[in-house]
């Protein structure tokens, strides 16, 4: 990508968010409205514990022992099915397996127990709760690129001259070859080249190929139309502009590209002197709450999201699970710490239990702060329930080891997106746990403190939120990013150093939804509007004003919130921010 000479930029520092006495006020006011309830004593809690760890050291007589010995009940049960199904137990017969699930047939074990007793020469199984089958619930939209119809091959030999910066070849090679592809297959590959053109900020054939491939109609073809306009931005074409956009709008099958389609067409309609087209869009932009550019139009409107009706709090209704056992069993089991086998029993209630209790068990999870288990019932439940979409963000009374420094909202924006809450997910290059924590980010971070580290240690929130808010403190101080939370979200996906690289290449004319929608990595591109979403979100679950969501409606760069949560806004004139 060729670079751009920055021209002399003027900034305005315009205070966007009321103060807040710390950065955590209102996160801590909302977890501490949803108390766990407690079902264990102190000598309980010892024997469970007990039992637990016998199983992990794999002490079977002490175990047995330790399970007889402890109060019967669901708790009991479930040390016993640990007990049982553990690597290397003891062998079970049927008849011990078979009382077993006599005893508790609702427990999540149930069916591995009754598989293994029917191994062991058991005859006759006790009836065992049938399993409900769950729906998709629903979840926030993404955008997406539709499915490849071009050959891997030749997109393959496109990409090398991608990659160098060298959209003409690909194109000159791409036409030598358009005889031979489908409709479809020429359509996304003049996508992708116009895509390259538009990065490499040669707006005028990115318009003109772009233009070509809309032509043809077709998904590839809402893409095209979506360069098409981006590149008529920039060339102040704005009439051309709206009429691409507008295109996206009516024809994404995507909610998150129709929202972005009806935003920038409002913003073309507005700049191509057409003011009576702005509102209608802005309105029905409005209405797709969980997208980025749905929040943006609600706030343009002075309208209240419906995102915002959604975000208030239900209250746990403990009254109406204390009966279940499965219900019972979570609430003991996080008083032990046995958090996975909490989450088992939760999701196995879910599947067994009254249907209208969802949300509730849901809420449940939420107050025990199992995080994944609340987002997981967020998203899947029986046909017929309307889950509350706050499971979807799930708010664990968490704190990192060092306190929070950085708001909780932004901190979760990113875990919910890095991990969906899970503790011990390890990605395939080694990051960890809920905020996706390299280790090599982690070593460096101790280092500078005079710590050690353990790589396992990441697995507990607690370490691995205060690694994670302290890289994006890091971040923030840094000259590229020139903390600018667009930019720190930005590095936070991929690197401080291709961000470096884009503040020379973007050509955003200061406008910071441009910026973002002209990253060149796909993949953080979309991050930087999914973590702004989520953590919009996430202030309205905390009954907050969003100074980024204000700032970013008026077309102002939000600053990285400070140790109060405040945020301040920039105007910036004269071309792209650089390094300074």
């Amino acid at each position: 990508m060729k670079k751009i000479r920055l021209a002399i930029f003027a900034t305005t520092l315009i205070p966007l968010s009321a103060a807040h006495a710390n950065t955590s006020e209102g996160f801590r006011a909302i977890v501490s409205a949803q108390p766990a309830p407690t079902v264990l004593n102190s000598s309980e809690r010892q024997a469970f514990t007990a039992i637990y760890q016998a199983i992990k050291a794999q002490k079977w007589d002490e175990a047995e022992k330790l399970i007889d010995k402890a109060p019967q009940g669901p708790m009991a049960a479930m040390a016993r099915a640990e007990y049982y199904l553990a690597p290397n137990s003891p062998k079970v017969d049927a008849e011990r397996l078979q009382a077993l699930l006599q005893s508790a047939p609702y427990l999540p074990q149930a069916e591995q127990l009754a598989a293994m007793a029917k191994k062991r020469g058991a005859d006759a199984l006790p009836d065992r709760p049938g399993i409900r089958r769950f729906s998709w619930l629903g979840g926030a939209p993404k955008r997406d690129l539709p499915a490849n119809a071009a050959s891997d091959s030749l997109r393959s030999e496109l990409q090398v001259f991608i990659k160098n910066d060298d959209p003409a070849s690909a194109e000159r090679i791409l036409e030598s070859k358009a005889n031979d592809l489908t409709t479809d297959a020429l359509t996304e590959l003049r996508y992708r080249v116009a895509w390259s053109y538009y990065i490499e900020n040669d707006d005028q054939s990115a318009k003109r190929l772009a233009g070509v491939a809309r032509a043809a109609g077709g998904e590839w073809a809402t893409q095209a139309s979506w360069a098409y306009g981006l590149a008529s931005w920039r060339l102040k074409d704005y009439a051309a502009a709206f009429e691409a956009f507008d295109s996206v709008a009516r024809l994404a099958s995507n909610d998150d590209l129709k929202a972005a389609g009806l935003f920038w067409s409002a913003r073309a309609a507005m700049a191509a002197k057409q003011p009576q087209q702005v509102q209608p869009r802005m309105q029905y932009a409005a209405k797709l709450p969980e997208t980025f550019y749905g929040l943006l139009a609600s706030e343009s409107l002075g309208m209240e999201p419906i995102a915002r009706k959604a975000a208030k709090i239900s209250k746990l209704d403990w009254n109406a699970l204390k009966d279940q056992q499965n219900a019972l069993l979570a609430v003991a089991l996080t008083e032990v710490g046995q958090t996975k086998l909490a989450d088992e029993a939760l999701r196995h209630q879910a599947k067994i239990g009254d249907a209208r209790q969802h949300a509730n068990l849901a809420q449940l999870a939420g107050s025990l702060n199992l995080a994944s288990t609340q987002y997981w019932m967020g998203h899947y439940g029986p046909s017929r329930d309307q889950s509350n979409a706050m499971a979807r963000y799930p708010m664990p009374n968490w704190e990192p080891t060092g306190g929070w420094r950085v708001t909780p909202s932004l901190v979760y924006a990113h875990a919910l997106q890095e991990s969906t809450f899970r503790t011990d997910v390890v990605s395939p290059a080694g990051a960890r746990g809920l905020m996706q924590v390299r280790l090599g980010t982690a070593q460096d971070i101790a280092r500078a403190r005079g710590n050690s580290f353990v790589a396992s240690e990441l697995d507990r929130p607690s370490v691995n939120l205060e690694y994670g808010q302290s890289y994006l403190e890091k971040l923030r101080d840094m000259p590229s990013t020139g903390g600018l939370l667009p930019k720190v979200i930005a590095a936070y996906n991929a690197g401080p150093t291709p961000l470096a690289r884009w503040n020379m290449e973007i050509r955003d004319n200061g406008d910071p939804l441009l910026f973002v929608e002209s990253i060149p990595y796909w993949e953080t591109r979309g991050y930087v509007a999914i973590i702004l979403r989520n953590y919009w979100i996430y202030e309205m679950r905390e009954n907050k004003a969003s100074g980024s969501l204000k700032g970013l409606a008026q077309y102002l760069w939000p600053n990285f919130p400070d140790g109060n949560g405040n945020v301040l806004a920039r105007r910036m004139t004269g071309g792209s921010i650089a390094s300074r």
